[in-house]
């Protein structure tokens, strides 16, 4: 993808480059390193985009919060956002492969090597590490989390899929998500018409985005999410399952969800499930719940000097920069 022009990212470099490659195509990691910052290590926030792990792009600005730019130029942090492989052509097991490939890349010597011949040599400090993501993106920040609780030291996920297998995502809705009334056959003619296997790690269209909504709306998100992975462990593809198994471990600056009541693709009953059942997992303090007025994608928009913000993310921000 062309590196667009936004105010959003004006204030950054951006180094592009793949993180692995899988059958000769090459997965992005796109690389913002503010453009003012101080000398020696910098603090690193891993971002993934959200897009229901069937669209998107890790550099998709209409999805991409405002306020993770403003907290990574205040603190004189690099992001890190991963592209990943999308369904249908990839199963989730191997979307979650790639997430768990990425964690391994970032502590490579190529990574370094790159940041150290930048026009102003970078260092990333791999022991202040902070997780982002939003919607499908928020899933797969809290999967990496969970994944490496005593690495990652504070995770932030706005309106994220909790699970991919509860009636919400498996059976059809009685109303349209986000307003856009999408017939059934854009699902099935999408579905016959990719090549099942052949890696995409990036699209955003009308049509792939028509092919998301009707995912939600007709009940097929779920069994997309579990089309292939039959044999992947539970605690792989479910957030509460790996909880469970680790004992509630989580980062040591908490967990921080961000919901909007009227969000029409991921449901706000969902999300409090999710939270009810982390809380008992780990501890009420640790899990930071706020809920805002408006649709899918509420929080976009928000900056870091919103009060609202300041108040979620403080005690994640600290961790992070301890």
């Amino acid at each position: 993808m062309e590196i667009p022009s936004d105010p959003k990212i004006d204030n950054f470099d951006i180094l592009q480059t793949s993180y692995k490659t899988v059958k000769d195509h090459g997965i992005r990691c796109d690389i913002l390193v503010p453009k003012a910052r101080p000398q020696g290590k910098r603090p690193v926030i891993l971002n993934f985009h959200g897009g229901g792990l069937v669209t998107g792009d890790s550099l998709l600005m209409f999805i991409w919060p405002a306020w993770l730019s403003d907290i990574a130029l205040k603190h004189g942090a690099i992001i890190l956002s991963a592209n990943y492989r999308l369904m249908p052509e990839a199963t989730s097991t191997e979307i979650y492969e790639d997430v768990d490939d990425f964690w391994a890349w970032i502590h490579t010597p190529e990574l370094a090597d790159l940041l150290k011949k930048h026009s102003t040599p970078t260092e990333l400090d791999l022991g202040r590490i902070m997780a982002i993501g939003g919607s499908a993106g928020g899933t797969l920040s809290l999967y990496l989390a969970f994944a490496h609780p005593t690495e990652i030291r504070s995770v932030t996920a706005a309106y994220p899929v909790a699970d991919f297998m509860t009636p919400a995502y498996t059976e059809p809705r009685g109303e349209p998500v986000w307003g856009q009334n999408v017939p059934e056959s854009v699902y099935h003619d999408t579905m016959d018409s990719s090549k099942i296997g052949a890696p995409v790690s990036s699209v955003h269209s009308p049509e792939r985005s028509a092919f998301m909504l009707a995912c939600f709306q007709h009940g097929h998100l779920g069994a997309l999410y579990a089309r292939g992975a039959e044999n992947t462990p539970r605690e792989k593809l479910s957030l509460i399952a790996r909880l469970e198994q680790s004992g509630g471990a989580i980062p040591c600056g908490g967990v921080v969800i961000i919901q909007g009541r009227q969000d029409s693709v991921i449901p706000m009953a969902e999300t409090e499930n999710f939270v009810k059942r982390a809380r008992e997992l780990t501890s009420p303090d640790d899990i930071v719940y706020v809920t805002l007025e408006g649709e899918h994608g509420c929080a976009l928009d928000s900056r870091l000097d919103d009060q609202w913000l300041q108040d979620a993310l403080w005690k994640a921000i600290e961790a992070w920069l301890k």
